[in-house]
């Protein structure tokens, strides 16, 4: 496995951001922050998950908070004329969004060589979710979104990305294989000559 995969992911993933903005919103979305995270878990309240699998595994969840899911609504909800205002319209508009610019991502990695395939997306908003860090690689990106024209800020999005580690023959068992090997019966022991009693032991 590419060990760089996580390095270009990201990339792939500041620069489509940015450009599937610009290109379809007509809006500036400057990356204010990125680093890895250990956080256990996530929880936002607009929150969509889009996981990924093939011959890279992983998911990209896409946050923000009130102010910034009613900045956006009505700018994407015109892009894909949608009406935001009927029942149930809003979370749809939400979800198609991410769907594309993850549907980008996932074309340009395949384009790269990996084959790779996209999962249905799905509704998280006001939900814990959590992320074991022993199992997941995790980082975490910040886009500040705002409208140069008309000088406007329409808030923060949260893009967060877990990757699944890959186990290799040197690490370490888990627990429950340690416990399968560790569990001897009476029999076992009282064969092994480590474990025989010294019958002239005084």
């Amino acid at each position: 496995m590419d060990p760089l995969i996580d390095e270009k992911i990201i990339l792939t993933l500041t620069r489509v951001c940015s450009e599937f903005f610009k290109e379809n919103l007509y809006l500036s979305a400057d990356k204010e922050a990125f680093g890895p995270s250990r956080n256990e878990g996530l929880c936002y309240e607009t929150c969509v998950k889009i996981g990924f699998e093939g011959e890279i595994n992983g998911t990209l969840y896409f946050g923000m908070d009130g102010y910034t899911k009613l900045k956006l609504l009505p700018r994407i909800a015109e892009r894909y004329q949608i009406d935001p205002t009927l029942k149930g319209m809003a979370t749809s508009v939400i979800l198609e969004f991410a769907n594309q610019m993850t549907s980008t991502i996932v074309d340009e990695l395949i384009e790269g060589g990996y084959q790779t395939s996209l999962l249905p997306p799905e509704d998280v908003s006001h939900r814990l979710i959590p992320i074991d860090p022993g199992v997941y690689r995790q980082y975490i990106l910040i886009f500040f979104l705002r409208d140069r024209r008309e000088r406007k800020y329409l808030g923060r999005i949260y893009i967060v990305l877990t990757m699944r580690k890959y186990r290799e023959s040197g690490d370490a068992q888990s627990p429950e294989e340690e416990g399968a090997i560790s569990e001897r019966s009476d029999s076992e022991i009282e064969e092994d000559p480590e474990f025989q009693i010294d019958e002239n032991y005084d």
